[in-house]
């Protein structure tokens, strides 16, 4: 962890020396596997050492790589504790449909339905985002901020794909392009309004 918090201080100085109020933006900084308390524990207590500064601490959350909601409560509750600072879910989303609208294979499958722990369907999806935003919002001392879903409005269409094939050259990544993502939107395949978008309401 020698160049990182360097890194990220660089970073932070240079949005908030260019600001009237440097504390006018928050900082957040965010991890993966919003489940694993002893990464986030181990990742967060190397940044407060190296005294690097920021205000919000953002977690990704998929039941279907992480675990259950209630194990992410339990890593907000414990980090938000720790660390004295809010929390956020900003990376998450659920299968709507098993279906696929177009040719690339979808990451949300029959084995992420059955290892998510809710229907792959509208009605799951909304489950799963009701569970998720009361979980957030059940964090101790109104430190639950929200959650952003990503990415609700990818829906299939010509020429859409996860980057560009120069994009995937320069990052040595040519996987094959295409939507592996549209049957977790909040739209169906046609652009129309699901009914799990009520659920922020």
């Amino acid at each position: 962890m020698i160049g990182w918090p360097v890194w990220l201080k660089a970073g932070i100085s240079g949005v908030r020396e260019n600001l009237s109020d440097p504390h006018q933006v928050k900082i957040m900084l965010h991890l993966a596997e919003g489940t694993k308390n002893d990464m986030f524990r181990w990742w967060f207590d190397e940044i407060v050492k190296r005294d690097v500064p920021f205000d919000v601490i953002g977690l990704s959350m998929y039941t279907y790589w992480n675990g259950p909601i209630s194990a992410l409560k339990a890593n907000m509750d414990d980090i938000s504790r720790r660390y004295d600072k809010d929390v956020m879910v900003v990376e998450a989303a659920y299968g709507y449909t098993l279906e696929n609208c177009d040719s690339t294979e979808n990451s949300f499958q029959a084995k992420e339905e059955q290892a998510g722990g809710y229907p792959g369907s509208v009605a799951g999806q909304a489950a799963y985002l009701h569970d998720l935003i009361k979980a957030v919002l059940a964090v101790p001392d109104h430190r639950g901020k929200g959650v952003v879903y990503w990415e609700p409005a990818w829906i299939p269409a010509p020429g859409n794909t996860w980057a560009t094939p120069a994009g995937m050259k320069y990052i040595h990544d040519e996987w094959k392009q295409g939507n592996a993502r549209e049957n977790q939107a909040l739209f169906d395949c046609h652009g129309k309004a699901l009914p799990s978008l009520q659920v922020f309401h």
